[in-house]
């Protein structure tokens, strides 16, 4: 098992292989769907690059009664690409069921959580208006994630228990 405090940096986002076990401790940036689509209009027409995303772990969903509700990967998978060139590290997955050109693309990872998503701490970052789906940062403690897509495309079938 791996440990690994935030911030996670690309170099050793590069280095996990598909299947290593990591227990993470640190921030996770959670977009909602409206929210990464306000974030792209606001780039098409001002340029506005959303600084929150730059380096760090995303994961798509909202927050429900201080849990952390995931989209499937199918729901977010046309807002990789962008993400990653926004600066995202790594996507917080249900499952790995996606295509991994991107990942191997822009040789970022996909982790799948193995414990539940506790929260210690949240706070709003972006688009207050859309209250659950605004963008929120996440603090989690020893969360422990499972690589299911590794930064040359390698995949391991891991999804999220029930």
């Amino acid at each position: 098992m791996l440990v690994i405090r935030y911030p996670l940096s690309l170099n050793v986002a590069r280095r996990l292989k598909a299947s290593d076990l990591v227990k993470y401790t640190g921030r996770i940036i959670l977009l909602s769907k409206p929210a990464f689509e306000r974030a792209l209009v606001y780039e098409k027409a001002e340029g506005l690059i959303p600084d929150y995303m730059s380096g760090e772990i995303i994961c798509f969903g909202r927050l429900q009664n201080n849990s952390v509700q995931l989209l499937e990967p199918a729901e977010f998978e046309d807002c990789l690409e962008k993400s990653f060139l926004f600066g995202a590290v790594a996507v917080l997955s249900k499952s790995a069921k996606i295509n991994n050109f991107n990942f191997r693309r822009y040789a970022r990872v996909m982790f799948v959580p193995v414990s539940d998503i506790t929260i210690k701490f949240s706070k709003i970052l972006a688009y207050a208006d859309l209250k659950s789906e605004a963008v929120f940062e996440i603090e989690v403690e020893d969360l422990l994630m499972r690589v299911a897509i590794d930064s040359r495309g390698n995949t391991k079938k891991v999804e999220v228990e029930q």
